[in-house]
């Protein structure tokens, strides 16, 4: 579970990341700001015992790629 935990908050921060250097670049907040929005609920939800505990659910785990995946996509896509 923790490593999970982990990889989530990672996926996160990379998030934060893109969401922001695309904001930068496109200087769009509609583009940019999806992305690290989604990026900073992630890692507050990993530190909330109730968050959490539905993230590492199977369920949680494959929403919250599939979430990340489109995002990434968007970033790169857009």
């Amino acid at each position: 579970m923790e490593t999970i935990i982990m990889n989530m908050r990672w996926a996160g921060y990379l998030l934060i990341a893109i969401g922001l250097i695309n904001w930068r670049y496109q200087n769009s907040f509609e583009k940019g700001a999806p992305i690290w929005i989604f990026g900073l609920l992630l890692i507050a939800g990993t530190f909330v015992p109730a968050v959490a505990k539905r993230l590492t659910s199977k369920f949680g785990i494959a929403v919250v790629a599939l979430a990340v995946a489109a995002l990434l996509v968007v970033a790169f896509a857009a």
